[in-house]
């Protein structure tokens, strides 16, 4: 009897074991079963298993699946329950984002403030915030994050336009704001940002508009903008990074322009440097780190950067 006794939570456990792995393996079945009947369109059938699987693992993906697919009639409530219900999933940390986009396509600016009361992090539910401001009346708030999103020297999404054309109205949008984000995309290599920017200024802009134009498409006129444009901050750095570009493609010639270029607007030698820079680095070709160090002393010799 003793021995059958100690037996029985050996027995019990084999037992347990089994009917619980039975049931994970019939959950997995039916998990599958349901997204194969989702992407059918079955939906008599995923509303039959659904409610079977909330003890699995992955249901609260199914849950989101559900959720998101009527994304457009779901309330902020609804959303904002599913959040806090899987704080930690994947999926949700862009739910909410994606719901922003979704209350500023039904126009809903309270329900959206309600919902994000601080900014959201990616431009297009940014641009959507603070036009909802802009929509409620508050103004200046708008008008700050109109100029936040407006300098960056990358393309924004199309829903920041509305946004933008409100804060051009109310006179914000300056050309002197334009020059800036060209100075930045120009900075970060978007050309054809900065080539569209230029054709957003005013006539009474048209030389450096043109001039700007002509740069992105052919960075060996740079030696003419250096020459002809007044020097400020502004043209020196679109010089910097013409001249860059122009380095690229023919550094021999770059090298011949540099002391003209440098003088014409009046850089000092930190911006010099960085002419000289562009060019030495053209010679390096694939040299490995290790080497690098020895390589750049001739070249720097030979381009004068002492």
């Amino acid at each position: 009897m003793k021995g059958w006794l100690s037996a029985v939570p050996v027995t019990m456990l084999l037992v347990s074991s089994t009917v619980w792995a039975d049931s994970l393996q019939a959950q997995r079945e039916r998990y599958q079963a349901i997204k194969v009947a989702w992407d059918a369109n079955k939906m008599d059938e995923v509303e039959r298993l659904l409610p079977t699987l909330h003890d699995y693992p992955l249901y609260p993906y199914l849950a989101y699946r559900e959720l998101t697919q009527d994304l457009d009639i779901v309330s902020p409530r609804q959303v904002q329950e599913f959040i806090n219900t899987y704080p930690t999933l994947p999926v949700a940390k862009n739910l909410k984002t994606r719901f922003v986009n979704e209350l500023a396509r039904r126009q809903e600016w309270k329900s959206l403030l309600e919902f994000s009361p601080e900014a959201p992090k990616p431009a297009e539910a940014q641009c959507n915030f603070y036009f909802a401001n802009w929509a409620v009346g508050n103004k200046q708030v708008a008008w700050q994050g109109a100029e936040k999103a407006w300098l960056n020297g990358r393309s924004m999404p199309s829903a920041c336009d509305k946004l933008f054309n409100e804060w051009e109205k109310a006179g914000y949008l300056t050309p002197e704001m334009t020059l800036e984000r060209i100075n930045l995309a120009i900075k970060e290599g978007n050309t054809s940002i900065a080539s569209y920017l230029a054709k957003r200024l005013p006539p009474s802009y048209k030389t450096i508009g043109d001039a700007l134009v002509k740069l992105q498409n052919d960075p060996a006129s740079v030696v003419t903008f250096a020459n002809t444009m007044t020097p400020t901050d502004f043209t020196r750095q679109a010089t910097i990074a013409a001249f860059s570009r122009y380095a690229r493609q023919s550094p021999d010639a770059a090298r011949t322009v540099l002391n003209s270029i440098s003088s014409a607007q009046k850089m000092n030698m930190a911006e010099k440097q960085l002419l000289k820079d562009s060019i030495a680095w053209q010679y390096m070709g694939d040299v490995p780190l290790n080497r690098l160090n020895g390589v750049m002393r001739p070249f720097k010799k030979a381009i004068h950067l002492h």
